[in-house]
C-alpha cells in the first residue's frame, strides 16, 4: 500500500469557465459536461492507446474514464485541475484492467491491410522504421514509465501534474519521466546512428 502523498503548495482554484461548466453538470447539464470534456478528449484518447496498446480497449478506457467522471463530478473538488483528474482517472484505470475489461481481447486479424497503397519514398519508409521502433520501444516500458513519458511529451504536463496523475512526488515523476527517455534512446540507439 503506498502511503499517501503530502504536497505543501495551495489548492489550484478552477478557471472561472471551468466552475460554471461544473456548476452547471453537477444541476444536470448534459451540454455542459460535453463542453466541460470536449478539449480533453483527444488527450485521454493518446493516452490510453499508449498505455493499453490495443486500438479496441482504449476506446473501451476512454468511455469507461468518462462515465466515472460522469459518475464521480461530485466528489470533484478543484484540487487539480479538471485535465489532470481525468488523466488520473484513465491511467487508474489502466493500471487495473479487470476491473474495466468486459471481455477477452478479441484475437488480430488474419488479413493484413496495408498502411498506404504503392511504395514508400526512401525517406518515408525510413520514417515509418523508426515511427514502428519507438512504439515497440514504448511498449517495452513499465506502465507508469510509459504514462510518464506520454503525459510530459505528448500533453505537455509538468511534473507537478504528472505527479497528481500518477499519486507520486514531483521528483519522482521526473525520474519516471527520464527513465522512460533513457529506456527509450537505449533501444533506438542504433536506429538514430547516421
Amino acid at each position: 500500500m503506498r502511503a499517501p502523498v503530502t504536497r505543501s503548495q495551495p489548492t489550484r482554484e478552477p478557471a472561472p469557465l471551468e466552475q460554471e461548466l461544473v456548476a452547471r453538470a453537477r444541476g444536470g447539464d448534459p451540454e455542459a459536461f460535453r463542453l466541460l470534456l470536449r478539449p480533453h478528449v483527444d488527450g485521454l484518447a493518446a493516452l490510453a492507446r499508449r498505455a493499453v496498446g490495443d486500438a479496441h480497449w482504449a476506446d473501451d478506457l476512454v468511455q469507461e474514464t468518462l462515465l466515472r467522471a460522469v459518475k464521480g463530478l461530485d466528489g470533484w473538488r478543484g484540487e487539480a485541475s479538471f485535465r489532470t483528474w481525468l488523466f488520473a482517472i484513465l491511467v487508474r484505470l489502466a493500471s487495473e484492467p479487470r476491473r474495466w475489461r468486459k471481455g477477452e481481447r478479441a484475437g488480430p486479424l488474419d488479413v493484413e491491410v496495408p498502411d498506404a497503397m504503392g511504395l514508400l519514398p526512401p525517406d518515408a519508409a525510413i520514417s515509418r522504421e523508426l515511427s514502428e521502433r519507438l512504439a515497440e520501444a514504448l511498449e517495452r516500458l513499465p506502465p507508469r514509465q510509459r504514462a510518464a513519458l506520454h503525459l510530459r511529451a505528448a500533453e505537455g504536463l509538468d511534473y507537478e501534474r504528472i505527479a497528481e496523475v500518477l499519486s507520486c512526488r514531483a521528483g519522482a515523476a521526473r525520474m519516471l519521466v527520464l527513465e522512460a527517455r533513457r529506456r527509450v534512446m537505449e533501444r533506438l540507439g542504433r536506429h538514430l546512428e547516421p
